[in-house]
């Protein structure tokens, strides 16, 4: 496809001059016309068509057939046995003598030596003959078989068949009645095949070229010069001699910047280059951005060269550019930027350093601007942004050149303006598709999930308070010190939001929603409670379900506890059981441990939010003792064992923990009485002075 579309910018005309020869008409130029490549169209067409394959309709009866053909020769077999007349051999001679019609080829064997083994066979012979037949060809009908495979599948057959065990003439006669009552199961649809190839061939546009009208570049008569040819080569009329090394140039450009794609996937997004899907995106961003640049450099605007010869800065290098630091990666999103870039100069004409330079500015800027989302509104402002990075850099590379005038700046800021806006509205207008086609949960996801108006949040809310606050302070805490570790800020928020989801089946077990001095677990086993408050982990993972969250969300329902011990109700148990029965694996969650950085930080911030809250008569020290104590329980549990957070990590978790909580439980002054008196009757006499 690439190849196809660079290739759509260099392919020739069917003219064909040499230095020197007399042309015997004019040849005009006219780029408001549009001529067709007859020749290169019909190649084209005819790869297509070459292309397809046949199609095939599958035969469902095939294999009962078969054996039913098979079925009807032990039948004849076992009717001549049982009436046993006179001519039984010759008769089992005769039947036999069918079998051979197909493979034949096959057998070492007459039928007059099988009909000899039959008219000697007992029951149980033809039984386990029959059975072995019908084993035969399941076997090989298994997979689609054409008329073409038969061959392959009769030699699969005579193979299979020397390995039953039987007396040579019964495997022999298996053999034989296989391969003769075997059928393809897929048919071919002459009908389906004939469309598919009109439809491979219709779809192949025709091959066309743009010239300029009214332009005589050789007259009738004239001899062709060296410089005349190089303007027609250029203006794709000329058919010249170097054009099967121009084919074979692009095709080593392509596999050039192929090649480094690959090797910078390999060596710095090695999970995205062993991800199929992911490189599928890829390739699929990247071949819309050159194929809409290749459609937005053909746009001809009325007789106006001089916006015609600007349409190459309309490139939507940008949006593809966004499209990837949003879906994958923003540092691929840059590396992909510059071959994106390249690709424009080698669409366009003229200007070619020009336009790619524009491009490259551009989609940096575009990538920069959505690397690290906060709000929605951010992908909008990102269009204008763009507009600005284009004017700029248009308006800078015509003064470098020394083309710069009134008219060139106010078209540079029309041009400018409607490629960064048309970039972001292809960004904005493509995400939500991607998405869905390609199952990626992006930053955009991420702020929607956010949003306190989501239906499972709102519900958090009304049916368990306390549990929503709770998650709030959580998100705060694992978000701030999430990008000095490594971590996803806005995918931390958006997990430690969600990670508690499942206390709203029974939010009056968890204490953070208690009201009043009401614990309904003072009245059953602690086993009982121990696992009603694991079981949240369960049920928020199928709110999640019928919420439609993605996977990156419930890894943090189903890992922020990890396989963490409910030591409280452990405890309890222990000090009610007498015999020492309690165990210590029925009061652990079923995990999994915690995978990523982002599900780690949310178990700490968890656990340390609960904990603090816990507290009385807060203070700093007291509040730094117990973040050190949580977060060395739990690696001293193994619950970090399974994330890549280091021990440095830890400690610039602990000490943005210890900030945070630091700053929300900091010590309040009280205000004396007197004055609180006094500032009611300031209120009081203000308000009555209003009156």
């Amino acid at each position: 496809m690439v190849l196809l579309i660079l290739f759509s910018n260099f392919s020739p005309q069917q003219v064909m001059l040499h230095t020197d020869e007399v042309a015997k008409r004019d040849i005009v130029s006219d780029i408001n016309a549009v001529v067709v490549d007859e020749k290169q169209t019909a190649e084209l067409k005819q790869q297509a068509v070459s292309r397809v394959q046949k199609a095939y309709q599958e035969d469902k009866y095939a294999l009962t057939n078969a054996r039913n053909d098979a079925k009807s020769f032990f039948i004849n077999v076992n009717d001549i046995l049982n009436n046993a007349p006179p001519d039984g051999q010759q008769r089992l001679k005769e039947l036999l003598k069918g079998i051979f019609v197909t493979g034949s080829q096959f057998s070492n064997m007459n039928p007059s030596e099988l009909s000899r083994y039959l008219l000697n066979a007992n029951a149980n012979d033809l039984q386990q003959m029959e059975q072995a037949t019908n084993d035969m060809l399941a076997m090989a009908m298994d997979k689609p078989v054409t008329e073409e495979a038969l061959d392959s599948v009769y030699e699969e057959i005579a193979q299979q068949s020397n390995q039953l065990g039987f007396a040579p003439q019964a495997q022999e006669i298996v053999k034989l009645l296989s391969i003769n009552v075997l059928r393809p199961n897929m048919i071919y649809n002459q009908e389906a095949t004939e469309k598919a190839r009109k439809e491979a061939e219709d779809s192949v546009k025709p091959v066309q070229k743009n010239v300029k009208a009214g332009e005589i570049i050789v007259r009738e008569g004239e001899r062709v010069t060296a410089e005349q040819i190089s303007v027609l080569e250029q203006l794709g009329i000329q058919r010249s001699k170097s054009y099967p090394f121009t084919l074979l140039g692009l095709v080593f450009f392509i596999l050039l910047s192929f090649y480094l794609v690959v090797e910078y996937l390999k060596r710095y997004n090695a999970d995205i280059y062993n991800n199929e899907k992911q490189m599928l995106l890829i390739g699929l961003i990247f071949i819309i951005t050159i194929l809409l640049t290749r459609f937005l450099t053909i746009i001809e605007i009325g007789n106006r060269p001089g916006v015609n010869a600007m349409t190459g800065y309309l490139a939507p290098v940008a949006a593809g550019a966004m499209l990837i630091a949003i879906l994958l990666d923003d540092k691929l999103a840059y590396f992909l930027t510059m071959i994106m870039a390249i690709y424009v100069g080698m669409l366009t004409g003229g200007n070619q350093l020009s336009f790619a330079i524009v491009a490259f500015v551009s989609g940096t800027v575009g990538v920069y601007r959505v690397s690290r989302l906060s709000q929605t509104s951010d992908l909008a402002k990102s269009g204008l942004h763009l507009a600005v990075a284009n004017i700029v850099s248009i308006l800078t590379l015509f003064i470098i050149t020394g083309n710069f005038s009134l008219n060139l700046a106010l078209l540079s800021i029309i041009i400018g303006t409607i490629s960064g806006l048309l970039s972001a509205i292809l960004m904005i207008g493509a995400i939500p598709y991607l998405e869905s086609a390609f199952s990626i949960t992006s930053m955009i996801r991420l702020l929607e999930l956010s949003n306190p108006n989501n239906d499972l949040l709102k519900r958090l809310l009304l049916e368990a308070p306390g549990t929503y606050h709770h998650s709030l302070m959580v998100g705060n805490l694992a978000e701030a010190s999430a990008e000095s570790v490594g971590a996803n800020p806005l995918l931390v928020r958006a997990g430690a939001y969600y990670h508690d989801i499942g206390k709203i089946k029974r939010p009056e077990y968890f204490v953070e929603n208690q009201r009043g001095n009401v614990d309904p677990h003072a009245k059953i086993a602690p086993a009982l409670s121990a696992l009603i408050i694991t079981s949240h982990v369960k049920d928020g993972l199928e709110l999640a379900r019928e919420g439609h969250l993605p996977s990156l969300i419930t890894d943090f329902i189903t890992g922020h506890h990890g396989t963490s011990l409910a030591k409280y109700f452990y405890n309890k148990a222990l000090e009610d059981d007498g015999e020492g029965q309690i165990n210590e694996n029925s009061f652990r969650y079923e995990g999994p441990k915690p995978q990523t950085k982002e599900v780690a930080l949310v178990m700490l911030a968890d656990s340390v939010e609960a904990a603090v809250r816990s507290m009385q008569d807060l203070n700093t020290e007291k509040i730094r003792e117990m973040v050190r104590k949580i977060i060395k329980d739990k690696l001293d549990d193994g619950q970090l064992e399974e994330c890549d957070l280091t021990f440095k990590d830890l400690d610039v978790i602990s000490r943005t923990f210890c900030k945070v909580l630091e700053g929300v439980y900091h010590k309040r002054i009280e205000y004396p009485e007197v004055i609180v008196d006094e500032l009611t009757k300031r209120r009081e006499h203000y308000g009555n002075d209003d009156n």
